[in-house]
């Protein structure tokens, strides 16, 4: 799941982007605090921004008044990162601006190769593969009076997907009202509740069926949310992924951190499965590999549907400055173009940058002992070695 600072409004902007003539500046800067420090990612920034000024200057094609642009682009980027930024829980800062007044900042949850690209529009291929990867969670808050749905997407509540309001008065006062009386309208008022409560299922289900969201949130009282799900479909039970006690008028970014607790909780769940998946069942099947060498190989031959990694893992390896081609073993020139290798302290983010371009799916953990034990990487195979 994306990080609360990712805002799905401003993404589809970015991935919706038309080139309106002037050059979109793209820069991803890994700030992940297990990795590298304030310090040093402000060093690689400089360090890139120096490049990109270099390649600049020497590039007849680009007009003089677009460098000008871009070189007060990196002006704003940099003091931004430098006053402005706090990496906090992001991994990947990723930046893209233009001349012409766009400026969307987002922090990723996965680690990123840090770069600058500079075209006519925003550099979002991975991005585009990672969100392809977010799940969409339904939160739906439930009350004898009123209820409403809304998605949480790419961390923050994306789309309020309805609203409904029950005739179910929220009190009744019978006064001297005759026993039997009271019992009638008690039944009545049930009833109602019970209608109300499968119009509510039935919207639910179709907006599943919509594909709207992927699992469900309950959020209402604890005395309301039994009952409710005395009427859930068990396509809607099978993707409930837990509830939430809150009141009716609880505020909705409140609502939000809540569900945040559970999605987290629901996703670290699955992630450890993966991994117990990977060892009991893909890797003896031929259909997973574990250690960064077999996990390197599978990429290369673009073989690896999910790959999958300890968030604090580091390995140090080699890179074809031509082709890219990665190993972990010094053999001198690329057995693919013959370009030199580079040799690099880690090479894991670029690891997972080839993954991304590749289509694949990205899990990383923290913590897993089985994942450690075995080289702190993997991969869940395409097809059968």
């Amino acid at each position: 799941m994306l990080h609360p600072e990712v805002k799905s409004s401003g993404f589809k902007k970015i991935l919706n982007y038309v080139p309106g003539g002037k050059p979109v500046v793209s820069i991803y800067l890994m700030v992940d605090g297990s990795r590298t420090s304030k310090k040093n990612y402000q060093t690689k920034l400089n360090s890139m921004i120096v490049s990109a000024r270099e390649k600049l200057e020497a590039d007849t094609n680009v007009d003089r008044s677009d460098k000008k642009e871009i070189y007060e682009i990196f002006e704003k980027i940099k003091s931004f990162v430098n006053d402005k930024f706090r990496a906090g829980s992001t991994r990947t800062l990723a930046i893209f601006c233009s001349g012409d007044g766009l400026w969307e900042e987002f922090g990723l949850p996965i680690i990123m190769k840090s770069k600058i690209i500079i075209d006519p529009g925003p550099y979002t291929q991975n991005i585009r593969n990672l969100i392809n990867n977010s799940k969409k969670y339904g939160v739906l808050m439930v009350d004898r009076e009123k209820a409403q749905i809304y998605s949480i997407y790419l961390g923050e509540v994306n789309e309020y997907l309805g609203a409904f309001i029950s005739d179910v008065p929220s009190k009744v006062n019978f006064r001297s009202q005759a026993a039997l009386r009271e019992k009638k309208i008690l039944g009545r008022l049930e009833e109602k509740l019970n209608h109300f409560f499968k119009m509510i299922n039935d919207r639910a289900l179709d907006l599943l069926k919509g594909k709207k969201f992927d699992y469900i949130i309950l959020s209402g009282r604890k005395e309301v949310i039994p009952k409710f799900r005395n009427f859930m479909h068990s396509y809607l039970e099978s993707v409930l992924i837990g509830s939430i006690d809150a009141e009716p008028d609880s505020n909705v970014s409140l609502i939000a951190e809540k569900a945040k607790e559970v999605i987290d909780k629901f996703e670290a769940d699955a992630k450890n499965n993966l991994i117990n998946r990977l060892f009991d069942e893909f890797n003896p099947n031929r259909m997973g590999v574990l250690g960064i060498d077999a996990t390197l190989k599978s990429l290369l031959i673009e073989q690896i549907k999910t790959l999958i990694y300890d968030r604090h893992f580091t390995h140090s390896g080699y890179i074809c400055g031509d082709c890219g081609y990665i190993t972990i073993e010094n053999k001198g020139k690329c057995p693919y173009c013959d370009g030199t290798l580079i040799f690099y302290n880690d090479v894991v983010d670029e690891i997972v940058e080839n993954a991304l371009n590749q289509g694949c799916e990205i899990v990383d953990i923290e913590g897993n002992d089985k994942l450690i034990a075995a080289g702190s990487i993997g991969a869940v195979l395409r097809y059968k070695l």
